[in-house]
């Protein structure tokens, strides 16, 4: 039987054959129907397999195409996003990411250097201060 399938339907999968083989019986039979018993003979089969056979054996019933009258019209297609390139060099003018955020940290250093230089000058100070006051 099987090979008379493959004759009549070539380069289908012994799977889709042994559909077109169960709904040429009965062409109402789900994939349940026969999956244990396809199974049985070794043979695979899935939804895919059982649609294939329907569709071969003509059991499958397309949907027409509407008439041009009834198909609502497209909207326009997004526009294409285009990436920008990264600048190199000193031609981004200050203005990529990368720049403000390495600005924005030499920014705090300087800051953060100056408030350490501020806190040592007010210590030397302040140890002045006391040792003038112990007499020293």
């Amino acid at each position: 039987m099987l090979a008379a399938l493959r004759r009549r339907y070539p380069g289908q999968k012994d799977s889709v054959l042994f559909c077109i083989h169960k709904l040429q019986m009965n062409g109402e039979l789900t994939l349940r129907d026969f999956r244990a018993e396809a199974e049985l003979h070794g043979i695979p089969v899935a939804g895919r397999s059982l649609h294939t056979a329907r569709t071969l054996l003509g059991l499958v019933k397309e949907t027409p195409a509407a008439p041009a009258d009834d198909v609502e019209p497209v909207a326009a297609p997004l526009p294409k996003l285009v990436r920008r390139q990264r600048a190199t060099g000193a031609d981004d003018g200050g203005n990529s990411i990368e720049t403000q955020v390495l600005a924005a940290v030499r920014q705090i250093q300087s800051q953060a250097s100056a408030d350490a230089e501020g806190l040592r000058t007010a210590i030397r100070q302040a140890i002045a201060i006391l040792q003038r006051a112990i007499g020293s």
